[in-house]
């Protein structure tokens, strides 16, 4: 968990637009405030791009153990095998 500043916590770190948004998406859905950092660096500087670090996620701190397991739930809904 890197904190970003007093009140926001980095609680994901993706190496594409594309997931960033989906993540972002699921928490904004569920009423949580979210920002994406470094996203512009995505499209400027996309060979290497993780080099420096990707695209953050970043919610206020008393969002983030909500917006963990709405993520880990999520995520955990897309591999599992379907019956």
């Amino acid at each position: 968990m890197k904190q970003t500043n007093d009140t926001s916590i980095t609680i994901a770190t993706y190496s594409t637009d594309w997931e960033a948004h989906i993540a972002e998406g699921v928490l904004s859905n569920e009423g949580i405030p979210c920002t994406l950092t470094n996203e512009t660096f995505s499209s400027i500087y996309p060979i290497g791009f993780n080099s420096i670090g990707g695209i953050n996620l970043v919610v206020p701190a008393e969002y983030a153990d909500t917006a963990w397991r709405l993520l880990d739930l999520t995520t955990a809904q897309e591999d599992s095998p379907e019956s």
